[in-house]
């Protein structure tokens, strides 16, 4: 049964209502993560007194960019594997994806720690208007509040519907959807505007003035709903959201007909029961952050009291004689009316702070250590580990590190092939393109493209921790190769792959001739000794 406009609007709201509520409780946890990452901690807290000299270490941002270090080394890459019926160009399509990828680097990277810091993040994938087949196709990270999903799914691929909300200028909504009469609002921004008031219902700044249309916003839900098989886009800023402003039929499809969305999902990990939800790195060490956190803040307070001060008998100075006396920096007087004084002067008792403090920011760092990813030595921490222990690390941190990986490459793939699919409609056959590859200059039709295509991430995993174990493991191995009967060259080819090295080190050195005499004979080898060279000389009379 087809379902009216109206449905789909309460559709839209329903599900946007519901996505609200849920980011708006996850708000303040949110916002501390990201305060604590941008070593901001002290922002939005009153442990200490702001009197109070407040220090803040870098452990947050450490632990989060040891993990982003260590999952990215070089340009993303996919490859492909054949269609088994033969259809589509493969090196046309491989060239397409993988030059898209590496001008994407800078938002899969984004999208990464934005899944690192707080639970998941998206990427977006949008056509635009370009003369290159590089830039028919957008890709920008999108934080996970800004993404209705459908919490209920078992999986990402089982979900009913998933949207996307986001503010765009007057301006671009009036060439998108042709002119209309917005109401405009100004964008508001998760953490900063809500949490300054205006999602409680009052201006926390006063008034602001009137700003011209032209520079206000309206606020798009794009929502895909998998079940009609329908692209809905709606705004509260038109007709007061009683009607959609378009409505058509999903235009992206897989190659086997299922109807595909412009969001690719990065999840590095997931909440065991709901696998919709992600939950956050950052949570893992957060709370031995904030105890590190405080107990520097603690120390450098009482270091700065910890001072030289002395009192001394009242009346036994005159006031010169107390300014020669007090004339050091850190030097304190004062004065007192007691006899219990063993002299003129004596020094004020000054309590050191408990060694317990030096235990516990000790547990701390301990605690920090095992919630990351990450041994010590990867930081370039230096530890007294064994070179067995140091290996142990090494393999249990690329194991570790392996396994976010792996969800990286998933994400690299799941968008290689989307660009793929949404950029067959958009090959303008009339004005073709040209890329280049290694077989030539080709020329890109929708037909070269179109096919079932098993893309493969080119790391297959990789991270610099899990390679540097490799070649730990390849230079152990060579002799036993050799022993085996490994062809050289092959053991040669693999050591330049892992190590990076010039390719023309595969190249064989041509072995030297033997020098030739007037007959064209070789001449006979010189002699180490002057007997050896007698007795040949003897030998050839």
């Amino acid at each position: 049964m087809a379902r009216t406009d109206q449905e789909r609007i309460k559709f839209i709201q329903a599900a946007k209502q519901e996505h609200s509520n849920f980011w708006d409780i996850q708000r303040p946890e949110m916002r501390k993560y990201r305060n604590i990452y941008m070593t901001n901690f002290y922002k939005d807290s009153s442990y200490i007194d702001p009197a109070s000299l407040r220090v803040e270490t870098a452990d947050a941002y450490a632990a989060i960019e040891s993990v982003m270090g260590s999952l990215f080394t070089k340009y993303p890459g996919v490859e492909l594997g054949p269609d088994i019926r033969g259809k589509g160009d493969l090196t046309v399509t491989r060239e397409l994806a993988n030059n898209w990828l590496k001008s994407c680097r800078t938002q899969i990277e984004a999208a990464a720690r934005m899944a690192l810091i707080y639970t998941h993040s998206f990427l977006k994938l949008a056509p635009r208007e370009s003369d290159t087949m590089l830039g028919k196709v957008a890709l920008r990270a999108v934080p996970p509040w800004q993404v209705i999903l459908d919490r209920d799914a078992a999986a990402y691929e089982d979900s009913r519907f998933i949207g996307h909300t986001y503010y765009i200028p007057v301006e671009e909504a009036n060439q998108k959807f042709g002119n209309k009469k917005w109401t405009g609002v100004q964008q508001r921004d998760y953490f900063t505007d809500y949490d300054a008031g205006r999602d409680r219902g009052y201006k926390v700044y006063g008034d602001l003035p009137a700003l011209p249309n032209e520079y206000l916003y309206v606020e798009i839900v794009e929502m895909y709903d998998f079940i009609a098989g329908e692209l809905l886009f709606w705004t509260p800023q038109w007709k007061n959201g009683q009607e959609l402003l378009s409505k058509d039929s999903i235009p992206v499809i897989s190659w086997d007909g299922r109807p595909l969305s412009n969001l690719v999902p990065l999840y590095f990990s997931r909440v065991p029961d709901r696998p919709m939800e992600g939950y956050s790195a950052m949570s893992r060490v957060y709370d031995q952050c904030f105890e590190k956190n405080i107990i520097r803040s603690f120390w450098a307070n009482a270091v700065r009291r910890d001072s030289r001060q002395y009192i001394y008998k009242e009346g036994a100075f005159d006031e010169d004689a107390l300014a020669k006396i007090s004339s050091g920096v850190d030097g304190a007087m004062v004065p007192i009316d007691q006899d219990s004084l063993s002299g003129l002067i004596d020094v004020v008792p000054s309590v050191p702070l408990s060694s317990n403090f030096d235990r516990y920011l000790s547990m701390v760092d301990s605690d920090l250590n095992k919630g990351s990813l990450t041994a010590g030595f990867t930081r370039g921490e230096v530890s007294k580990a064994t070179a067995t222990e140091v290996t142990a690390l090494m393999q249990y941190t690329s194991s570790e590190l392996g396994k976010m990986a792996r969800d990286r490459d998933a994400m690299l793939e799941t968008a290689a092939q989307l660009y793929i699919r949404m950029l067959i409609p958009l090959i303008d056959e009339k004005d073709p393109d040209v890329i280049v590859t290694p077989d030539g200059a080709r020329v890109v039709t929708p037909e070269l493209i179109d096919a079932d295509w098993n893309f493969v991430a080119v790391d297959g995993g990789a991270t610099p921790m899990t390679d540097l174990v490799k070649k730990a493991q390849l230079t152990q191995l060579v002799p036993l190769l050799a022993q085996l009967g490994v062809p050289v060259q092959a053991i040669k080819e693999e050591v330049v792959r892992l190590y990076n090295l010039p390719p023309t080190f595969l190249e064989s050195n041509p072995q030297p001739e033997p020098p030739q005499g007037p007959t064209g004979e070789p001449l006979q080898e010189v002699p180490d000794t002057p007997e050896a060279a007698v007795s040949n000389l003897i030998g050839g009379a």
